[in-house]
Parts: structure tokens; sequence; C-alpha cells
């Protein structure tokens, strides 16, 4: 596809456009126009990272920040710049984590038609590199989720699954902040 573009002038055309800021590259080979790119959220450029990354490498399963923004888990900032994905080739725009860190297959889920990490192993990933506030907000997210919404949505994990998780990381690694975590976001709720 990328010769026949060459052969077709159309690469040259593509890369006039982008220097008259007509259209975005928002990652190698998938480009938007500068209106729509502009018009988008931060979380929204977010997705569009992770899509262009879908578009590019269909074989991705999307990790900790990405997995965390398919399932609309709180982020700090509007923003996430880099695709964090689960093994794979490093790449600019791409955070790649050790896939041999995960389980495996009953790790992954489908969240909008990509893989992307079970969501009590998405939580977890990010209850250990968040900070304590934002990682007790996520967590509350996924447990409780926000009513009065437009689709009253289940929780993405119980608080019993992501308990025992938490407790089987906290055995098997000596981690335990994921489940200090989990514990907090529970006492916080049976406080309330």
């Amino acid at each position: 596809m990328a010769e026949e573009a060459r052969q077709n002038g159309w690469l040259t055309r593509l890369e006039h456009a982008v220097e008259r800021d007509d259209v975005v590259a928002v990652r190698p080979g998938v480009y938007l126009p500068a209106r729509r790119w502009r018009s988008l959220s931060g979380a929204d450029h977010t997705l569009a990272r992770i899509y262009a990354v879908a578009l590019t490498t269909p074989d991705a399963v999307f990790a900790f920040h990405s997995a965390a923004a398919l399932y609309r888990l709180p982020l700090p900032g509007d923003e996430i710049a880099d695709v964090h994905v689960l093994g794979g080739e490093p790449a600019e725009g791409l955070i790649v984590h050790p896939a041999a860190s995960h389980d495996g297959a009953s790790d992954i889920a489908e969240r909008f038609g990509l893989r992307a990490t079970s969501p009590v192993q998405t939580v977890l990933d990010m209850a250990d590199v968040l900070d304590y506030d934002d990682a007790l907000a996520l967590v509350r997210v996924a447990i409780h989720p926000a009513s009065g919404t437009r689709f009253d949505e289940p929780p993405l994990c119980t608080r019993a699954e992501l308990l025992d998780a938490a407790q089987a990381v906290a055995r098997r690694t000596g981690d335990e902040r994921p489940l200090t975590v989990a514990q907090a976001a529970e006492a916080d709720r049976l406080a309330a």
C-alpha cells in the first residue's frame, strides 16, 4: 500500500498537507484533518492515538494508561501522549510493557473491538503506577461507576475480584501497593 501511495504521488501530497498544517499525523501512516484533530478533546486525542496504533499494529494489546482510557477510567491529565501496549517492538509514541509480567490470555479482554488487559488487570497495573490519590479515584470508579449517567453501566470489576487479584499479586511479587489501594477504596466506601 505504501508503494502504491508512493507511485501515485500521494505521499508527497500528504507530506505537503502536513507541512501546511492541513493534516495531522496521529501516527506514521494514520492521519486526520487538522481541523478535526483540533476539535477533539484531550481524552479523544488519547483514544485517536490508541485507534491509530490498532490500525497499524492489529495484534496490539493495550495496557496501563491506554487500557484505562479504553475503559473510561479517570487518568491524571487530560491527554496521554504515548500508547501503552504489552510486548512487541518499541517505537516512537509507544511504551512497551513486558507481556511476561501478566498471566496470559486471562488478562486479555476486548473493549470496543480492541484487545486490552482485563479490567481487573488494568486497575491493578494503574494502582501500582499512579500516585495514591489518583489510584484510589481510579479504583473507586472501576468498582462503583457513577449512577445517573445516560447508560448506567455495571462496575468494570467487583470488589471481591479486585481484592482477590490484588492479594494474588502481593503473594506472587511482594508488591502490596495495589492491595493497599483496593482495601482503602473498600474501607472508604463502607465509612461513607
